[in-house]
């Protein structure tokens, strides 16, 4: 095509369009649509996994973690890690918690911590106090910070007191944020937290008993979390723990998001189809309704590639107009996601999700009717 045929193509096209886009609104809609939900699930994904990598460190409990099941770290091991930097250890496992008549009963994730927890973020507690005022001892009775669901279940409230093993724990608290809850993987039921000296009066350290225990270290500044971690495994090959640094903190979360980003692509790539397939009858449409200006144009001398080129200007306007929007769309969507607030951690089942302050998709599609003969202005 040389330039006096595309120079009259697009001066054609350009007043066509000047006269309204009646009939490719479902073209326009549909672009939109299908770039859209492609480009918001990308950013989705990428939002959560900027969130996970900006509270690793909270997420995992330390710089890195060392995980042993069923028996606590031996002396060399303990003190192994103890010259490695801050160390905090806790003690995890299932039981049951009771009224102290007995009358109610409910499964508890019971989390026992020492005097160094939490190592990176805050434990939040209502009514608002420390954590060892919460756990400590008073009168030789110890203290329980616990999920709210606990005490529906047992019908209790602040101040009531438990019976978990053969120890009576009193409720100082509930749990409004622990920073490390994602880091326990799926809870059974409510998380009680209670300290290690209440652990050991519960009785319910017992060999065999299934406790998980976490020894989470804070290294120095400008130490490698990797170079230690592979150092550990190195001299205690035989310890049996497994260890992980906060670059990977919580895998799990990881992989149930990356999951659900597939399922979201998938069903991306579905609407962009079906998004195509509108996009196709909607040209179809537009160009039958443009038979008598076609005809005219063709009766006033224009070549079937004038004509051809009229019509493939305008929609790859319209085309680059959509794509437009949507970029408009996604740059005032970005200081929102990028201001989003950090993972928030919840006691409790299903805790450790992020509070996402997005705004919802919005598939808007306008219906259109086809005009029979339409007009044209011819240059």
């Amino acid at each position: 095509m040389n330039i006096p045929t595309t120079a009259q193509a697009m001066r054609i096209a350009r007043r066509e369009l000047r006269g309204g886009i009646r009939g490719l609104r479902v073209f326009l809609a549909c672009l939109v649509l299908g770039v859209t939900t492609i480009a918001g699930i990308g950013s989705l994904a990428d939002s959560v996994g900027a969130g996970i990598k900006a509270d690793a460190r909270e997420l995992l409990g330390g710089d890195a973690e060392a995980r042993l099941a069923y028996r606590p770290a031996g002396a060399a091991e303990h003190a192994y890690l103890a010259r490695s930097g801050t160390m905090s250890q806790t003690a995890s496992m299932r039981a049951m918690g009771r009224t102290l008549d007995g009358d109610r009963r409910s499964l508890i994730e019971l989390k026992a911590v020492d005097s160094a927890y939490p190592l990176y973020g805050s434990v939040a507690l209502s009514p608002p106090q420390s954590l060892a005022a919460a756990l400590g001892s008073r009168d030789g009775i110890f203290g329980a910070a616990v999920d709210r669901a606990i005490l529906t279940r047992l019908g209790l409230k602040i101040g009531d007191g438990i019976r978990v093993g053969a120890a009576i724990l009193q409720l100082r608290a509930a749990i409004e944020r622990e920073p490390d809850a994602a880091a326990g993987g799926l809870g059974l039921g409510p998380r009680v937290m209670i300290s290690a000296e209440a652990l050991a009066e519960t009785g319910l350290v017992q060999p065999g008993a299934l406790v998980t225990y976490r020894y989470r270290v804070r290294l120095p500044p400008g130490s490698d979390a990797t170079s230690w971690a592979e150092a550990a495994r190195s001299a205690f090959s035989e310890a049996g723990w497994q260890i992980r640094t906060f670059h990977e903190a919580s895998p799990t979360l990881q992989r149930s998001i990356e999951r659900v980003a597939l399922f979201l692509s998938l069903v991306g790539m579905t609407a962009l189809l079906v998004g195509g397939v509108g996009i196709g009858n909607a040209v179809g449409f537009y160009i039958a309704g443009k038979t008598a200006p076609i005809a005219t144009l063709k009766c006033l001398g224009a070549s079937t590639r004038l004509v051809f080129a009229v019509y493939l200007i305008e929609v790859l306007t319209l085309a680059v107009l959509g794509v437009a929007l949507d970029d408009t769309a996604a740059r005032a969507r970005a200081p929102g996601a990028r201001a989003a607030r950090p993972l928030s951690r919840s006691a409790g089942p299903g805790r450790a999700f992020r509070d996402f302050d997005d705004t919802p998709i919005l598939a808007m599609a306008s219906r259109s009717s086809r005009s029979g003969a339409g007009r044209c202005a011819v240059p």
